[in-house]
């Protein structure tokens, strides 16, 4: 049953997260509020790779790095867009593959031991938080955010 639950959640996540990217040209996609906070850009990028990154802990699965070293080089609007759909369409097969005993396990990650469902958990809120920050991006740049969806 958790399975079905993430596998629903994680679509949802998937077209609204792409809707951020389709929501802004390009040529914004450097805005940044202030000199102290990541670009658009940046955000976007950093989403997709600890999604990227984080997502082993869940599945198993770990994704091919998209350059040398520990973070996606992301430059453009089509490369994110490419990198995000790729991470939801394999952590959504994973996640389908999975049966509720694999996803019920208590793994070892950084923060301590927790159940992978727990931590599909932490992945869904990251990603809430730093696209609750977009919503903000994109309403300096007097862009209307995507309408909520939810599961």
């Amino acid at each position: 049953m958790r399975n079905e639950e993430l596998v629903r959640k994680w679509k949802g996540n998937k077209r609204y997260t792409l809707k951020f990217v389709d929501a802004l040209p390009e040529e914004d996609f450097d805005f940044k509020p202030s000199s102290e906070v990541k670009s658009y850009k940046s955000q976007l990028s950093h989403i997709t790779s600890w999604l990227r990154t984080h997502s082993r802990f869940v599945t198993d699965y770990a994704f091919p790095p998209q350059r040398a070293g520990a973070k996606a080089k992301l430059t453009s609007k089509d490369l994110i867009k490419t990198a995000l759909e790729d991470f939801f369409d394999t952590f959504i097969e994973q996640l389908q593959q999975m049966t509720d005993e694999q996803i019920n396990e208590t793994v070892d990650v950084w923060y301590g031991k927790r159940t992978r469902y727990e931590i599909a958990n932490v992945m869904d809120n990251h990603l809430s938080h730093h696209r609750g920050q977009l919503v903000v991006y994109l309403r300096l740049k007097n862009v209307k955010p995507p309408s909520y969806l939810g599961w």
